[in-house]
């Protein structure tokens, strides 16, 4: 620890991927993503302060000095920063180390290797880099660019990291991304099981290629007046996990105008290749399965033709004007696996969808009169 650098953790964000809140306040195998971060982060400076926004009453239990950004609006990091260099410059230090509170394995001599690049290459400033990739939140900054920061961020409205530093000399450190990327951080519901995996020691060493889980579909057959040429229907209405062993298709139950059958299905399989549809998926607020099923001249009258989890490949299926695609709730075991089978493969870049995307998948996997 050195009293001539201090330290910032940075959790003034909004947290829109994981649906609002206090991201830092997650808690993963018994701490919080906070807690984490502090034990990573104090050992390595002196004063430590913490930016976020909102109640600050809400973080007292930490014992940290708190600030919310010195601009309103949620500025981003860049607003964080200039805040923590404002306080520092108070304290009568030289640096400010600055860490994200979604990050907490970022490595323990930090901003011991940021200072020795600085000094090293008569650098400016020094930021971390992983993979190629430079992770702009974790550096080293001087404390004597304080009142140019305020001016690029006040006057010029600059509100990206690098659009600061590529005006100055920067020092780059690189390190390893094995076993895993130290600047790994929680941005997703899936990323908060990824960490829990590294935690644990359960993240696998090689990626799986694929996983399989037996499911079977509860089916509807529903009495119709739509029109002369449609006298019933049938629609999946539920995807059961570990289903009883037994016959193919079995009546449930029976009602006015309507019956219930269970019907086997192919495994639901997840693909390593199909990962960006999955977690496209999982990204949304109501993450879906979907099911693929296909009138016969036989009994039972629909079979299913197979059930995933990949909006990406329903829509192909739909496409082909032979095959019904219904939208059905992801069950809670199920949303779990496939979280863990994302997890357990690093993250990529996020899919960019178009925005029709989203609406025509929707339209085709919508219940439709006259469908069999």
């Amino acid at each position: 620890m050195t009293t001539n650098i201090s330290g910032v953790i940075l959790a003034g964000g909004l947290a829109r991927r994981m649906g609002g809140g206090d991201k830092p306040l997650i808690t993963v195998d018994g701490q919080t993503l906070l807690e984490r971060t502090m034990e990573r982060l104090a050992p390595q400076v002196g004063k430590l302060l913490l930016n976020a926004n909102g109640d600050p009453a809400r973080f007292a239990a930490y014992g940290l000095d708190i600030r919310a950004d010195v601009i309103d609006g949620y500025g981003g990091p860049l607003v964080g920063i200039l805040t923590a260099l404002e306080w520092a410059k108070d304290l009568g230090v030289e640096w400010v180390a600055s860490a994200a509170a979604d990050t907490p394995l970022f490595p323990a001599d930090l901003v011991a290797c940021l200072l020795a690049a600085v000094k090293a290459e008569g650098a400016d400033m020094a930021m971390a880099v992983s993979g190629g990739h430079s992770h702009p939140v974790f550096a080293l900054w001087p404390v004597r660019l304080t009142a140019e920061l305020r001016r690029a961020v006040v006057e010029h409205d600059i509100r990206k990291i690098e659009a600061f530093t590529d005006h100055f000399k920067v020092a780059r450190v690189e390190w390893a991304q094995t076993p895993y990327d130290p600047f790994f951080n929680v941005n997703a519901p899936e990323d908060v099981v990824r960490l829990e995996m590294i935690l644990t020691g359960t993240l696998p060493a090689e990626p799986p290629l694929q996983a399989s889980l037996p499911v079977a579909v509860m089916i509807e057959r529903k009495d119709s007046s739509a029109n002369a040429w449609v006298t019933e229907t049938w629609r999946p209405l539920a995807v059961v996990t570990d289903p009883p062993p037994g016959p193919s298709w079995v009546k449930l139950r029976q009602g006015e105008g309507f019956e219930h059958y269970l019907a086997a299905a192919p495994d639901l399989t997840l693909h390593r290749s199909d990962l960006a549809s999955y977690r496209y998926n999982l990204g949304g607020a109501d993450p879906r399965l979907f099911v693929v099923v296909r009138k016969t001249d036989s009994t039972p009258p629909v079979r299913v033709v197979m059930v995933t989890a990949a909006p990406d490949e329903a829509q192909k299926m739909s496409e082909s004007g032979e095959d019904q695609v219904e939208s059905l709730p992801l069950p809670a075991p199920l949303l779990t696996w496939v979280q863990t089978f994302c997890a357990s493969h690093p993250p990529d870049e996020p899919m960019r969808k178009r925005k029709r995307d989203r609406l025509d998948a929707d339209r085709a996997f919508s219940p439709k009169e006259g469908r069999p």
